[in-house]
């Protein structure tokens, strides 16, 4: 059974190859249009992360406020009782 699904497996990853690589009537493939248009997309990529670190930065201080503003420190918890 391993046999057939490791046939099956190559002959799909092989007729992938195939059709990314086929030449197009004016002469491009479609693997060259993937590497030509690459550096966009990595541009796009690197804003859209900055944005999020962005956003992630100004919500983790905001929070940060918030958390140390709620915490009381001078008591522990212990069982069965409640901090006051």
């Amino acid at each position: 059974m391993g046999l057939l699904r490791f046939l099956a497996f190559g002959a799909a990853v092989a007729v992938g190859v195939n059709y990314l690589t086929k030449k197009r009537p004016d002469g491009t493939s479609i693997l060259d249009d993937l590497t030509a248009r690459a550096p966009e997309w990595m541009d796009k990529a690197k804003e859209f992360g900055d944005k999020v670190k962005d956003r992630y930065s100004e919500f983790s201080t905001q929070n940060e406020d918030q958390f140390t503003k709620g915490t009381d420190t001078k008591q522990p918890y212990s069982q069965g009782t409640t901090n006051p």
